[in-house]
């Protein structure tokens, strides 16, 4: 034995210097070599002296005889022959990563294999130490290369979709780059990383009910019983075992595939967990590597070893995290917003239908068949603030702008945005999206409104008195204002044109309302150049605000940081992407606000009240009144809004914010206790609303489907009758400022290309040359809904979506803020299949 072990030793010993270690992940200096050597013959088709590879061994063996001895020849014949022809179909499929027909040049190949095999190579990572390359590593990079259809080629980065800066430091005719970024594996060596839960059974977040597992191993481990839960003394036992979800949903999917359980993007917005999750991290071993710490000692963050025996040894596996994800709600949400976005199949299997369309597909009429280019989709639960969907789906099209280098020959050219490789803009969008919230601030402004020390008492009063009276809220009321979304009547009252006092104090009002909301944290204080910017952001994962810190601020916790709301928020600084901060208090010019009453026709309560502003502060802050300037909200942030309403008006004392992870636990379900400081919860939050003011403002919004901006959209979804006899629902349209309103494709296409037609299209049609400006046609809509028609207010959902375009007229869906708001429609169809009042298709 002595011999054998001795020789395992040393074997380790020369073959582990060339591997390259990080953290939970490894790659081999020899593999990345081998594989470089396609840098150089990975060319176009139409190159001069391109010659594909013949698949005879003897052609092989002519080339190369230095490996005759260590490669089956056929075999690797084979492989070159299969690589060129999955290049071949990788640069000529649809949206490709590349701009021309690639192809894998043989004669190219073997002379830099030749080459690569006679020099002695040095990776930067272990300098002083020489090694070659042999045939079985050129040949274990060929095998890697033409596994499952040279899936790899996905992975690698390509000329055509990489930044100009990058391609500065390519060879000018390469094609592919291949680092060892591209190549890195999970470390077999460094135990097995944590199980992903989602889902609970009866309520209970010890017992999950779906499991996330990649691969067979993980699959197994996270079924056991050990690993799952701890025990759950009002579930039957043993409990069985989670259904396991084979990963995110990516692509065309079946209707009935497991995948649509699982959030788009889920893996980045746990990133920081991964430190945890996985077990060779230091975090990791920080925890696990000495003896557990008493509960009460906030900074020893010692939990103990975590190991679980699989097949008699034991094992170290990661922390384990219990999601509060719904699988069958994330499931309809994101089926949803991709029936929404094109799939039409999708769209079959959940029986969704629009009245305009009839037994058509829903867009049939618009580009892609698709009535958006973009849905984003978010649901929290109102009592307990648990994030149960985060949905988002692109037409095809759209994703073709931000994820190749050009668009399909279906795709209207005359669309007005650039295409260009953006992974970011490929990320979940209900959570790494964000836009003008628009009139989905009323909430908050009708909030601050009743609230008032001077006319809100009377306000509220009023308020309470005509909810007394059946039938729709008066025009001039409160609740008519919010049920019509008349953003006029709303700026009258927070620039106090109503007769409040002078200096009007209400847009600051506003201001702190938001806050109350859960928007405008990090805003407060001013950031120091390059500290990022934390205004109106939050933590996806516990709901923390991005900068606390625990133990005088020595720590901070794991967080992912998203976009959430900010409202009546200015840049710190003149310098293009400046940090944000509240805008100060400042006293606003009585003539200029009057003026700006009264519209460019100067006569109050005509169609242009407060439209086209001009002068001073007081324009800025009454775009901030519109819900549009430097506002920006994420549909997570907008369905937070209304869960804080709706949890007000159940009478709710404090709530959580919004959070995506339950908890963290160890083998077994044990807790990490000691660590609480580290990641826990953010506590709950007085709700700092009363209820009085939220039953006032949800029932404005109640009348919004029946009578007001929703109605349209509600239509499309049921019958006129069932919407106005709907009363489990309470929701808010929102249209953000959108330059093009109004042109036709044809009239985008020449602003954006001649500048002087330009000038004299936008003089003709009244509209500005910022109609090319990045600016999208989106519509919001934000709902709270009732599980039981006369029970507390459940679930809050926020839906953000891009308008498509006509096919025949080239028009913008919805233009000049006319027909159904999609955003509400996708609502309406989630809403209404939870609650039953859309009957499930038939399987």
């Amino acid at each position: 034995m002595l011999p054998v072990l001795l020789g395992v030793l040393l074997l380790v010993a020369v073959i582990r210097p060339a591997d390259e270690q990080h953290g939970d992940r490894y790659v081999s200096v020899r593999h990345v070599a081998a594989l470089k050597t396609f840098e150089q013959a990975i060319v176009r088709r139409d190159a001069a002296g391109f010659a594909a590879p013949a698949a005879g061994a003897d052609a092989v063996l002519q080339a190369l005889p230095a490996c005759a001895r260590d490669w089956d020849a056929t075999q690797v014949g084979a492989q070159l022959a299969s690589v060129d022809a999955a290049l071949l179909r990788f640069s000529t499929r649809p949206n490709g990563r590349v701009e021309n027909k690639l192809g894998l040049d043989a004669t190219r190949w073997f002379d830099a294999a030749g080459a690569a095999l006679a020099a002695t190579l040095e990776a930067p990572q272990y300098p002083g130490q020489r090694f070659r390359l042999g045939c079985a590593d050129l040949a274990r990079a060929l095998a890697a290369l033409a596994r499952a259809d040279a899936r790899m080629l996905d992975a690698l980065a390509w000329r055509g979709t990489v930044p100009q800066a990058a391609l500065a430091r390519w060879a000018p005719q390469q094609q592919v780059e291949i680092t060892a970024r591209h190549v890195m594996r999970r470390n077999p060596w460094n135990g097995i990383a944590g199980c992903i839960y989602l889902g609970q059974r009866d309520g209970d977040p010890a017992a999950p009910s779906h499991v996330l597992a990649a691969g067979a191993a993980q699959a197994r481990l996270c079924t056991l019983p050990a690993m799952a839960a701890a025990s759950v003394p009002s579930l039957p036992s043993p409990l069985p075992p989670p259904i396991t979800l084979p990963g995110e949903p990516v692509g065309p999917l079946a209707a009935d595939d497991a995948r649509w359980s699982v959030p788009p993007s889920l893996m980045t917005m746990l990133a920081p967990l991964e430190a945890l999750r996985q077990p060779s991290r230091a975090l990791y071993r920080l925890y696990t590597e000495g003896e557990a710490t008493p509960a009460d000692d906030p900074s020893g963050y010692r939990y103990g070893a975590n190991r679980i025996v699989l097949d008699g040894a034991p094992i170290d596996v990661g922390f384990s995290l219990q999601l509060t994800i719904d699988p069958a709600l994330q499931a309809l949400a994101q089926k949803t917003a991709a029936c929404y976005s094109g799939s039409h199949d999708i769209c079959r299997a959940l029986g969704i239908q629009r009245a305009e369309d009839g037994a058509r597909p829903p867009g049939h009429k618009l580009l892609e068949g698709a009535m958006v280019r973009m849905a984003a989709v978010a649901v929290i639960d109102v009592a307990s603030g648990r994030i149960e969907a985060l949905a988002g789906g692109l037409s095809p099209c759209a994703r073709q702008e931000v994820d190749g280098p050009g668009r399909e020959a279906h795709c209207d050219k005359r669309l007005p945005y650039p295409v260009r490789y953006r992974p970011d803009a490929l990320l979940n969008p209900a959570v790494y999206h964000d836009a003008m919230p628009a009139s989905t601030i009323k909430p908050i402004m009708a909030a601050s409104f009743l609230a008032d020390a001077g006319a809100g008492a009377r306000l509220l009063a009023a308020e309470r008195s005509a909810m007394q009276r059946p039938g729709a809220p008066a025009r001039h009321s409160l609740r008519g204002e919010l049920m019509r979304s008349d953003s006029a009547r709303f700026l009258d009252r927070m620039m106090c044109i109503d007769g409040g006092e002078q200096p009007c104090r209400r847009p600051w009002e506003v201001q702190a309302a938001a806050q109350r909301f859960g928007w405008n944290a990090g805003c407060a204080e001013a950031i120091a150049a390059g500290a990022g910017d934390p205004c109106g952001r939050h933590d996806l994962l516990f709901g923390r605000a991005i900068d606390a810190t625990a133990e005088a601020g020595l720590v901070q916790p794991l967080a992912t940081p998203i976009a959430y709301g900010r409202l009546m928020s200015e840049p710190q600084g003149a310098k293009l992407g400046a940090p944000m901060r509240l805008r100060p208090p400042a006293a606003l010019d009585a003539g200029i606000l009057r003026r700006c009453a009264a519209g460019a026709d100067g006569a109050r309560g005509s169609d242009d009240d407060w439209e086209k502003c001009r002068g001073g502060a007081v324009v800025d802050v009454v775009a901030e009144g519109w819900g549009q300037g430097h506002a920006r909200a994420s549909a997570l942030g907008v369905a937070g809004m209304m869960s804080t309403l709706a949890a007000a008006a159940n009478g709710q004392p404090a709530l959580r914010r919004p959070y995506l992870v339950e908890r963290l636990h160890g083998v077994g379900g044990t807790p990490l206790n000691a660590a609480v400081t580290r990641w826990g919860l953010a506590e709950p939050r007085p709700v700092g609303i009363t209820r009085e003011a939220a039953e006032i403002i949800l029932s404005g919004l109640a009348h919004s489907h029946r009578e007001g901006t929703a109605r349209s959209a509600c239509e499309q979804v049921f019958d006129a009758k069932r919407c106005r006899g709907i009363e489990w629902l309470a929701g808010k349209t929102g249209t953000p400022s959108f330059p093009s309103d109004g042109l036709t494709l044809d009239e985008l296409a020449l602003l954006c290309r001649d500048p002087a037609a330009a000038k004299k299209l936008a003089k003709d049609k009244d509209k500005p040359a910022a109609a090319c400006s990045s600016l999208r046609p989106y519509k919001w809509y934000v709902a709270a809904w009732r599980s039981e028609p006369t029970g507390p207010w459940t679930k809050a959902i926020a839906v953000l979506t891009e308008r498509n375009w006509h096919r025949a007229s080239g028009q913008v869906h919805g233009a000049g803020d006319r027909g159904p708001n999609p955003a509400a429609e996708i609502a309406l169809q989630i809403a209404g299949r939870q609650v039953g009042a859309i009957a499930a298709a038939a399987p």
